[in-house]
C-alpha cells in the first residue's frame, strides 16, 4: 500500500477521523511515526541488515558489491496483518537508500495487481517495469547491447502472446492491448513492451492467460534476461553514484484474496523465485510461517510481531504503553479524551496491533456526542461492545475449542504446538503472536466477549 508521509494531528473530533485512517501506512518522514522495533520481541533490524550483507560503517549503510553482489539475498518479513510491516519497510527503505547502499525499489502489489488473481509471473513483470520507471526517471543510462537483446526477447514474447488470441487475422482481446507509458529515450521501448504486458496481465482473460502461459513457457529464458537487466543495471546505478545494488521490496502479498493464492505464489512457484537473482524482501503472509524450513532452503524469514503490551503473568508492560501513547498523541491532541485512563484501555485492548488500535479510536469518536467535545466513557465502553461483538460473532466450536487448549497451555506457561485451526485463528487475528512467534495470546476482543467468558472461562454472562 502506498505510503502516507502527510500528517495533520487532530485538535478538534472532526478533525480525528483523518487522523486515524487505518488502511493509510505512513512513512518514517510522518509527524505520526514511532518507532516500536525495539518493542517487538526478538525482531532485530540488525539481523536484517546483516541478512542483506549490509554493514554500518560510522552510522552510514554500506554494501560491497565486490564481495556481495553475487550473493542476491531473498527475506521474508512474516508477521500478522495490521502489524505495522508496511511502516517498518518503509523505513527500511528510507535507511538503505544512499549511494553506498541500495536502490530501493517498492512494489505494492495490493494496489497493483488483482488480488483475486495474481501469479508470481505477474509480480516478477511488475518489479521490473517499476525498477525500469525509477531508472528513467533518475535518468540511467543502461549498455545499449544488453538492452536491445531483451528489447527483443519480449517483442517476441508480446508477438506470441498475441498470436495465441489472434481469430481470423484479427487480435480478438476484447479490448487494445497496452503499449505502455509512452516513455522515451534509451529505455522507451522496453518500457512500451514490458507495458504491453502488463496491460495484458490486467485486461482480459484470455490475455491474461496467453501473456502467462507465454513467460511461463521460458521461464528460465526469462529469468536469465531478468537478472542480465539486473546487473546492467546494478553498472550503471554505480556510475552515476545512486546506489551499489538493486534492492526489491515487494509488499501487500498477504491481501491476496485467499491462502490457496498465496501459496501458490511463494511455495508452488518456489522453484521461479529461486532462479530470480536480485536483493529483494516480501511481505510473508502468517500462515506460511509454517512452512519455514521449505523457505528457509533458498531464503531468510524473520518474524515481524505485534508490539507486547501485557506480559505472560498478565502485566502490563509499561515501556510499551508509554510507546503507544505517544502513538495516540502524536495524531490526536490529548485533550480530545475525557481522561487519560481512556487512551490506555484502549491501548491494551488493541493487543499491540497499531491498527487495531486505531479501528477503536475510530469507533469510539463515531459514537461520541459532539457536544462533549471529547471521546468520552460511555462512547468507548459502547466501541468496545460494537467491536467486541463483530470480533466475536463467528466463533465456531472448533475454533473455541482450540481457544481453550490455547488458555490451558499458556496458563501452564507451555509453548503453544501448532494445529491447523490455529492458522485460521491466527489469519482472522481471533490470536495474536508476539516474540518469534512462541507467545501467542487470544485478542482481547474476543477475550472481552461473552462466548469466549462463557465457554472457555466458564463464567455466567447472567
Amino acid at each position: 500500500m502506498a505510503i502516507v508521509n502527510t500528517a495533520r494531528k487532530a485538535f478538534k473530533l472532526s478533525e480525528i477521523a483523518q487522523a486515524v485512517q487505518h488502511n493509510r501506512p505512513i512513512g518514517p518522514d510522518s509527524a505520526f511515526f514511532v518507532e516500536f522495533s525495539d518493542l517487538r520481541g526478538d525482531f532485530n533490524e540488525k539481523i536484517v541488515l546483516e541478512a542483506l550483507n549490509v554493514e554500518l560503517i560510522d552510522g552510514v549503510p554500506t554494501f560491497d558489491p565486490d564481495t556481495y553482489s553475487n550473493e542476491k539475498k531473498l527475506l521474508f518479513l512474516g508477521g500478522m496483518r495490521g502489524s505495522g510491516k508496511t511502516t517498518e519497510l518503509a523505513k527500511l527503505s528510507k535507511m538503505l537508500s544512499v549511494p553506498s547502499c541500495f536502490y530501493c525499489v517498492t512494489c505494492n502489489a495490493d494496489q497493483e495487481l488483482d488480488m483475486n488473481d495474481v501469479e508470481y509471473v505477474d509480480i516478477l513483470i511488475l518489479q521490473m517495469q517499476k525498477l525500469l520507471a525509477a531508472l528513467a526517471a533518475d535518468g540511467v543510462i543502461l549498455s545499449n547491447a544488453p538492452l536491445k537483446k531483451m528489447e527483443l526477447w519480449f517483442a517476441e514474447r508480446d508477438q506470441e502472446a498475441k498470436k495465441v488470441l489472434t481469430v481470423g487475422g484479427e487480435l480478438d482481446l476484447g479490448f487494445k492491448a497496452g503499449t505502455g507509458d509512452g516513455a522515451t529515450g534509451l529505455l522507451g521501448p522496453l518500457m512500451s513492451l514490458i507495458g504491453s504486458l502488463r496491460a495484458g496481465i490486467s485486461g482480459s482473460k484470455a490475455w491474461m492467460d496467453s501473456v502467462r502461459t507465454t513467460i511461463r513457457n521460458k521461464f528460465t529464458e526469462f529469468a536469465f534476461i531478468f537478472n542480465t537487466f539486473i546487473d546492467e543495471a546494478n553498472q550503471a546505478l554505480r556510475k552515476k553514484k545512486l546506489g551499489q545494488e538493486v534492492f526489491f521490496i515487494v509488499d501487500g502479498l498477504e491481501k491476496t484474496m485467499t491462502a490457496e493464492l498465496r501459496r501458490k505464489i511463494l511455495l508452488d512457484d518456489a522453484n521461479r523465485l529461486q532462479q530470480v537473482k536480485a536483493y529483494s524482501i516480501f511481505t510473508l503472509p502468517i500462515e506460511l510461517m509454517k512452512e519455514r524450513l521449505k523457505l528457509g532452503q533458498f531464503s531468510q524469514i524473520e518474524s515481524f510481531p505485534f508490539v507486547k503490551v501485557s506480559n505472560r503473568d498478565g502485566s502490563t508492560n509499561g515501556l510499551a504503553l508509554a510507546r503507544f501513547r505517544d502513538f495516540v498523541y502524536k495524531r490526536i491532541d490529548e485533550k480530545l479524551f475525557a481522561k487519560e485512563e481512556i487512551v490506555d484501555e484502549m491501548i491494551l485492548l488493541s493487543g499491540g496491533s497499531p491498527r487495531q488500535l486505531l479501528q477503536i479510536i475510530e469507533k469510539a469518536k463515531q459514537l461520541t456526542d459532539n457536544s462533549a467535545g471529547k471521546i468520552t466513557q460511555v462512547a468507548y465502553e459502547e466501541a468496545k461492545r460494537r467491536l467486541v461483538n463483530d470480533a466475536s460473532r463467528y466463533l465456531s466450536s472448533e475454533k473455541i475449542d482450540c481457544l481453550k487448549q490455547l488458555k490451558e497451555v499458556v496458563d501452564q506457561g507451555r509453548k503453544v504446538k501448532f494445529e491447523p485451526v490455529l492458522e485460521d485463528l491466527l489469519e482472522d487475528l481471533i490470536v495474536m503472536e508476539y516474540n518469534d512467534g512462541n507467545y501467542k495470546r487470544v485478542n482481547p476482543l474476543i477475550e472481552e466477549s461473552e462466548i469466549y467468558q462463557q465457554e472457555v472461562l466458564g463464567i455466567d454472562p447472567k
